[in-house]
């Protein structure tokens, strides 16, 4: 089962985004948050339990005080302490081409998808990480 972590500091894209997962049956293990930084310190104090990790996180760039790119930052730190993959996905309204090029010096950040998520794409990612 794959678990899901979804950071985004707006409350209607994490309502959004669960709907679109109850609708299509996704993503049975979701979990949301709109604080970056304490999920880091989840991320640390629960590093060596795969089963508290996430599989996937859909990560927001924008937020206030510790945005996306604090995270990124800190999250590639904290990848030699895990015992599993963990990849992110950035969802963003950004844009701008700089932030695209920027997330791909992360190699953990598999993909840069424009909000709003689209179910076709929802349903994809799904199934990427589902059989795996």
């Amino acid at each position: 089962m794959c678990r899901l972590l979804i950071i985004d500091d707006n409350p209607i894209e994490h309502l959004i985004l669960q709907r679109m997962i109850d609708s299509g049956k996704l993503f049975q293990n979701v979990t949301h948050s709109s604080d970056a930084r304490l999920q880091i310190r989840l991320l640390r104090e629960n590093s060596s339990f795969n089963d508290k990790l996430p599989d996937l996180i859909f990560l927001d760039l924008n937020m206030p005080g510790f945005n996306g790119w604090e995270f990124l930052k800190h999250f590639k730190e904290l990848i030699p302490l895990f015992n599993k993959t963990v990849d992110v996905y950035i969802v963003s309204s950004s844009i701008d081409p700089r932030d695209f090029s920027r997330s791909k010096k992360y190699p953990f950040v598999k993909s840069f998808v424009s909000k709003p998520f689209n179910k076709q794409n929802l349903s994809d990612t799904y199934l990427r990480y589902s059989v795996a």
